[in-house]
């Protein structure tokens, strides 16, 4: 399994994690906590991670059951 990718796709998914996480709270006004930019935003990137991390390992994964 090659983790350079692993962790180029999760770092990259996370990125638009944190990108969709402020556009969502820019679209709630109705939540008017001072610091909820930012846990809409820390939520959507450490989801986009995960997402991005499993999502690789299991193409690497399919790529390994492939070859053998």
């Amino acid at each position: 399994m090659n983790i350079k990718r692993v962790i180029f796709s999760s770092v990259i998914t996370g990125v638009a994690g944190v990108i969709l996480g402020i556009g969502v709270a820019e679209i709630n006004h109705a939540d008017q906590r001072p610091n909820a930019m930012y846990q809409y935003a820390t939520i959507g990137g450490v989801m986009g991670l995960a997402v991005g991390a499993g999502q690789q390992a299991l193409r690497e994964l399919e790529q390994l059951s492939e070859e053998s």
